[in-house]
């Protein structure tokens, strides 16, 4: 994959198809620690111990049309590649935790991408999914969950075209504030 944000999506997917209604997705860049973390946490079916320890084996999928799956293996190698590692924490019935580390400086580590417009499509295919984002760029940071957008949103849906821009607005606005 030619970015992360295209990771957290494959892996959003996961988390979706495991019937998670609850996704935790947290950003950490940390230049001066020559360090970036991605973390997804879901609470959805979780996996058995055995599966959790096979699923960078690209060939060890759960799903039925398609005996590959590449996205987590190709995660791995992204880690691999840039001085990091991948961790899966999974606890069937409980959910999993998908942790990516990376050298922020290194030659190969993949971009960020657009982590914004990932967070829409999130948003807009799955409305009724809780989705907790947390971004941190050295000691500042910024966090914004669905669940309180839909508060104050009442009868107004989340995907609803006008909310969504704004929510991009809001998103792009808030993650450069933070970088600054």
């Amino acid at each position: 994959m030619q970015d992360l944000s295209l990771h957290i999506l494959d892996i959003a997917q996961n988390s979706i198809r495991a019937h998670a209604d609850e996704i935790h997705i947290c950003i950490e860049e940390m230049p001066s620690k020559n360090q970036l973390v991605l973390s997804i946490e879901d609470n959805g079916s979780g996996m058995p111990k055995q599966l959790a320890k096979q699923i960078t084996d690209p060939f060890v999928t759960t799903r039925t049309l398609r005996r590959v799956g590449l996205g987590i293996p190709l995660l791995k190698q992204n880690c691999e590649n840039s001085e990091g590692e991948l961790s899966i924490d999974s606890e069937q019935g409980k959910g999993t935790i998908i942790k990516a580390t990376m050298a922020y400086r290194h030659i190969d580590r993949v971009p960020l991408g657009d982590v914004v417009s990932t967070l829409i499509i999130l948003i807009q295919s799955n409305p009724k999914i809780n989705f907790i984002y947390n971004y941190q760029y050295e000691e500042k940071s910024f966090a914004f969950e669905t669940a309180e957008v839909k508060k104050i949103l009442g009868d107004v849906a989340i995907d609803n075209l006008d909310v969504l821009a704004w929510l991009k607005e809001y998103l792009e606005e808030n993650m450069n504030s933070v970088k600054k």
